[in-house]
């Protein structure tokens, strides 16, 4: 299957993915958050805002975790008290992976040999409190701090390959300086404020227990947090050249969300897919060969 990438929108379509039931822990959890707001509200809120800020890990060892041995360059950064390790394979202009929420920088997997045959250097990291990385608890600011951190220590970024929340990360870095010529969001989210609405939904929420946990937050960041992790309106500054990847059948984040980035991307062009849900995205040979094509290879 060939792409045309001379016009803004290109549309692939793969078997539908069967969508796993939710984990018995997941269950559980939402279970107790809703009894546990029949008795407070407030105190089941401030238990949300705690639960928020604290992803869970991939469960290892993960499909490319071989690929970690065999880096041609580990280093561990160093981002306050914390150790980041940051992996990277082949030379050239860099491209950096920024995963998502609960993900981990080994997922861009799939990606790195083709690239590194493409002639490009690839980097990965965990972000605090992800994968190999320290810490317990994290925020998007600091995930963009983190991002902006290692294409800073990589010489800066030629391309960036971004995953759901990881792009309203490389969306802020963006706005805050952080400099690159193309870049990838794989199924990216509409803001941080649809994020917590759709975890509200998930976990079953009553409105007065999730209106603490939003309190909470603009009294930890300022009310101006939802302006700041707003992809519809940062993406509307973006002028790198780029590609937004929209599956139909994913159901962690609603395609129409990822519609509205890309509406207000006036640089970006658009691979519209079926059947790869939310995280095949990541290994689909077919995005993978997309991106390529439109990256191309680098200049001398």
């Amino acid at each position: 299957m060939t792409s045309q990438l001379n016009t803004q929108s290109v549309s692939f379509q793969q078997p539908v993915a069967r969508v796993a039931p939710r984990s018995g822990g997941f269950s559980a959890t939402r279970l107790a958050l809703q009894l546990y707001s029949r008795v407070s509200p407030q105190k089941a809120g401030r238990l949300v805002n705690r639960m928020a800020f604290r992803p869970s890990r991939l469960p290892m060892p993960i499909r490319y975790e071989y690929l970690l041995d065999s880096a041609d360059s580990y280093t561990q950064l160093q981002h306050g008290a914390r150790t980041i390790p940051v992996y990277s394979w082949g030379q050239g202009p860099a491209i950096l992976g920024v995963h998502g929420w609960a993900g981990a920088g080994i997922q861009f997997g799939a990606w790195v040999n083709p690239l590194v045959e493409a002639g490009y250097r690839v980097v990965l990291f965990d972000a605090p409190a992800h994968g190999r990385a320290q810490g317990d608890s994290t925020d998007l600011f600091e995930m963009a701090e983190v991002a902006a951190k290692v294409a800073s220590s990589a010489g800066g970024a030629h391309g960036i390959l971004a995953h759901s929340i990881g792009c309203i990360a490389v969306a802020r870095a963006i706005a805050d300086g952080l400099r690159t010529n193309y870049l990838v969001m794989l199924a990216p989210p509409v803001s941080l404020s649809a994020v917590m609405d759709n975890l509200g939904r998930q976990l079953g929420l009553s409105p007065d227990v999730l209106a603490v946990h939003l309190q909470l937050m603009e009294e930890r960041f300022g009310p101006s947090v939802w302006e700041q992790l707003d992809l519809e309106a940062l993406s509307r500054s973006l002028t790198q050249r780029g590609l937004i990847v929209i599956d139909h059948d994913d159901t962690s984040i609603s395609p129409d969300e990822s519609e509205r980035v890309y509406n207000n991307w006036e640089t970006a062009k658009v691979l519209r897919t079926r059947g790869l849900g939310h995280h095949r995205l990541l290994s689909s040979p077919m995005v993978l060969d997309t991106v390529l094509q439109d990256l191309g290879r680098p200049g001398p």
